[in-house]
Protein backbone atom coordinates (compact mmCIF):
# COMPACT_ATOMS: atom_id res chain seq x y z
CA UNK A 1 0.00 0.00 0.00
CA UNK A 2 3.21 2.65 0.84
CA UNK A 3 4.71 1.57 -2.34
CA UNK A 4 1.50 2.25 -4.23
CA UNK A 5 1.17 5.98 -2.34
CA UNK A 6 4.69 6.48 -3.82
CA UNK A 7 3.75 5.38 -6.93
CA UNK A 8 0.96 7.46 -7.48
CA UNK A 9 2.51 10.66 -5.69
CA UNK A 10 5.57 10.18 -7.91
CA UNK A 11 3.54 10.22 -11.15
CA UNK A 12 0.81 13.11 -9.79
CA UNK A 13 4.71 15.50 -9.33
CA UNK A 14 5.79 13.50 -12.80
CA UNK A 15 2.39 15.09 -14.51
CA UNK A 16 2.36 18.36 -12.78
CA UNK A 17 5.91 19.15 -13.49
CA UNK A 18 5.27 18.46 -17.23
CA UNK A 19 2.63 20.62 -17.01
CA UNK A 20 4.55 23.90 -15.23
CA UNK A 21 6.90 23.10 -17.63
CA UNK A 22 4.58 22.95 -20.70
CA UNK A 23 2.76 26.26 -19.52
CA UNK A 24 6.45 28.06 -19.32
CA UNK A 25 7.14 26.89 -22.45
CA UNK A 26 4.27 28.66 -24.18
CA UNK A 27 3.82 31.48 -21.96
CA UNK A 28 3.79 33.91 -24.85
CA UNK A 29 0.62 32.43 -26.27
CA UNK A 30 -0.87 33.58 -22.41
CA UNK A 31 0.57 36.76 -22.21
CA UNK A 32 -1.78 38.74 -24.32
CA UNK A 33 -5.04 36.69 -22.70
CA UNK A 34 -6.06 39.87 -19.88
CA UNK A 35 -8.89 39.96 -17.00
CA UNK A 36 -11.28 42.00 -18.94
CA UNK A 37 -14.06 39.59 -19.58
CA UNK A 38 -13.49 38.82 -15.88
CA UNK A 39 -17.38 38.46 -13.99
CA UNK A 40 -17.43 39.94 -10.17
CA UNK A 41 -18.20 36.57 -9.03
CA UNK A 42 -15.27 35.60 -10.61
CA UNK A 43 -12.59 38.35 -9.90
CA UNK A 44 -12.53 37.13 -5.90
CA UNK A 45 -10.97 33.93 -7.20
CA UNK A 46 -9.26 34.78 -10.09
CA UNK A 47 -8.76 38.62 -10.45
CA UNK A 48 -5.67 37.93 -8.33
CA UNK A 49 -4.40 34.43 -9.18
CA UNK A 50 -1.74 33.68 -11.75
CA UNK A 51 0.44 36.85 -12.64
CA UNK A 52 3.96 35.00 -11.74
CA UNK A 53 6.10 36.40 -14.19
CA UNK A 54 3.75 37.99 -16.17
CA UNK A 55 2.46 34.80 -16.87
CA UNK A 56 -1.56 35.04 -17.26
CA UNK A 57 -3.30 31.40 -17.08
CA UNK A 58 -6.68 33.01 -16.75
CA UNK A 59 -8.45 31.72 -20.30
CA UNK A 60 -11.55 33.71 -19.18
CA UNK A 61 -13.92 31.28 -18.13
CA UNK A 62 -14.01 28.39 -15.66
CA UNK A 63 -14.02 25.97 -18.08
CA UNK A 64 -13.59 21.94 -16.50
CA UNK A 65 -11.81 20.11 -18.65
CA UNK A 66 -12.75 16.71 -17.79
CA UNK A 67 -16.10 14.76 -17.61
CA UNK A 68 -18.42 13.06 -15.44
CA UNK A 69 -16.97 10.13 -13.75
CA UNK A 70 -19.29 7.35 -13.31
CA UNK A 71 -17.20 5.25 -11.15
CA UNK A 72 -18.28 5.80 -7.29
CA UNK A 73 -16.05 3.70 -6.10
CA UNK A 74 -13.28 5.32 -8.22
CA UNK A 75 -14.14 8.79 -7.71
CA UNK A 76 -13.95 8.21 -3.80
CA UNK A 77 -10.46 6.94 -4.04
CA UNK A 78 -9.39 9.59 -6.64
CA UNK A 79 -10.56 12.06 -3.95
CA UNK A 80 -9.06 10.70 -0.71
CA UNK A 81 -5.51 10.32 -3.00
CA UNK A 82 -5.74 14.09 -3.86
CA UNK A 83 -6.67 15.42 -0.27
CA UNK A 84 -3.83 13.38 0.84
CA UNK A 85 -1.46 14.81 -2.00
CA UNK A 86 -2.83 18.29 -1.21
CA UNK A 87 -2.53 18.08 2.96
CA UNK A 88 1.01 16.11 2.61
CA UNK A 89 1.92 18.92 0.26
CA UNK A 90 0.91 21.84 2.76
CA UNK A 91 2.68 20.08 5.99
CA UNK A 92 5.83 20.72 3.42
CA UNK A 93 5.25 24.08 2.27
CA UNK A 94 8.02 27.02 3.96
CA UNK A 95 6.85 28.79 6.93
CA UNK A 96 7.64 31.89 5.27
CA UNK A 97 7.04 31.43 1.84
CA UNK A 98 8.36 33.54 -0.91
CA UNK A 99 5.80 35.25 -3.28
CA UNK A 100 6.81 32.72 -6.31
CA UNK A 101 6.16 29.87 -3.52
CA UNK A 102 2.57 31.41 -2.86
CA UNK A 103 2.16 31.89 -6.40
CA UNK A 104 3.01 28.26 -7.59
CA UNK A 105 -0.18 27.23 -4.95
CA UNK A 106 -2.04 29.17 -6.21
CA UNK A 107 -1.27 28.17 -9.81
CA UNK A 108 -1.54 24.45 -8.40
CA UNK A 109 -5.08 24.88 -7.05
CA UNK A 110 -6.37 27.03 -10.20
CA UNK A 111 -5.00 24.31 -12.66
CA UNK A 112 -5.91 21.36 -10.45
CA UNK A 113 -9.32 22.91 -10.34
CA UNK A 114 -9.68 22.77 -13.99
CA UNK A 115 -7.94 19.48 -14.38
CA UNK A 116 -9.22 17.23 -12.28
CA UNK A 117 -10.18 14.01 -13.11
CA UNK A 118 -13.93 13.91 -11.95
CA UNK A 119 -15.52 17.18 -13.99
CA UNK A 120 -18.56 17.31 -11.24
CA UNK A 121 -14.88 17.44 -8.54
CA UNK A 122 -13.24 19.84 -10.33
CA UNK A 123 -16.50 22.33 -10.94
CA UNK A 124 -17.63 22.25 -7.20
CA UNK A 125 -13.87 22.56 -6.33
CA UNK A 126 -13.75 26.18 -8.60
CA UNK A 127 -16.85 27.09 -6.71
CA UNK A 128 -14.97 26.91 -3.45
CA UNK A 129 -12.62 28.56 -4.39
CA UNK A 130 -14.52 31.03 -5.56
CA UNK A 131 -16.31 31.41 -2.29
CA UNK A 132 -12.64 30.96 -0.94
CA UNK A 133 -9.92 32.40 -2.20
CA UNK A 134 -6.58 30.67 -1.50
CA UNK A 135 -4.82 31.52 1.26
CA UNK A 136 -1.20 30.75 0.83
CA UNK A 137 0.91 33.53 3.52
CA UNK A 138 2.24 30.46 5.47
CA UNK A 139 2.62 26.39 6.23
CA UNK A 140 0.22 26.73 8.74
CA UNK A 141 -2.26 29.00 6.83
CA UNK A 142 -2.52 26.88 3.61
CA UNK A 143 -2.68 23.72 6.36
CA UNK A 144 -5.89 25.58 7.62
CA UNK A 145 -7.49 26.63 4.61
CA UNK A 146 -6.57 23.19 2.92
CA UNK A 147 -8.59 21.29 6.24
CA UNK A 148 -11.45 23.56 6.20
CA UNK A 149 -12.00 23.11 2.07
CA UNK A 150 -11.78 19.32 2.91
CA UNK A 151 -14.26 19.74 5.68
CA UNK A 152 -16.77 21.74 3.32
CA UNK A 153 -16.38 19.08 1.03
CA UNK A 154 -16.76 16.52 3.64
CA UNK A 155 -20.10 18.40 4.62
CA UNK A 156 -21.73 18.01 1.61
CA UNK A 157 -20.78 14.80 1.66
CA UNK A 158 -22.17 14.06 5.01
CA UNK A 159 -18.79 12.97 6.31
CA UNK A 160 -17.34 14.16 9.72
CA UNK A 161 -15.22 17.29 10.06
CA UNK A 162 -11.80 16.82 10.28
CA UNK A 163 -10.37 18.37 13.98
CA UNK A 164 -8.07 20.96 11.96
CA UNK A 165 -5.42 21.22 14.92
CA UNK A 166 -4.18 17.96 14.14
CA UNK A 167 -3.52 18.31 10.67
CA UNK A 168 0.12 19.01 10.43
CA UNK A 169 0.83 16.02 13.22
CA UNK A 170 -1.88 13.47 10.75
CA UNK A 171 -0.16 14.55 6.95
CA UNK A 172 3.53 14.69 8.34
CA UNK A 173 4.58 12.24 5.68
CA UNK A 174 8.03 11.90 7.25
CA UNK A 175 10.11 13.31 4.28
CA UNK A 176 12.66 14.77 6.31
CA UNK A 177 13.39 18.57 7.02
CA UNK A 178 10.46 20.18 6.32
CA UNK A 179 11.92 23.56 6.93
CA UNK A 180 14.89 23.23 4.14
CA UNK A 181 14.20 24.22 0.09
CA UNK A 182 15.41 22.02 -1.94
CA UNK A 183 18.60 23.29 -3.91
CA UNK A 184 19.14 20.83 -6.88
CA UNK A 185 23.16 19.87 -7.33
CA UNK A 186 24.24 20.70 -10.67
Amino acid sequence: MSRARSLLLTVTLFCLSFLALSMYRYRDEFRDRSLSNLSNEDSGLFGNLIHAGGLDMWQGDTHVVMGKMGNETLRAQLGRRTWYLLHVMASRYPEEPTRSEQDAVKNFLFLMSRLYPCGDCAHHFQQHLKKYPPVVASRHALEQYLCNMHNIVNKSLKKPAFNCTEVHETYDCGCGPDNVRYTPRI
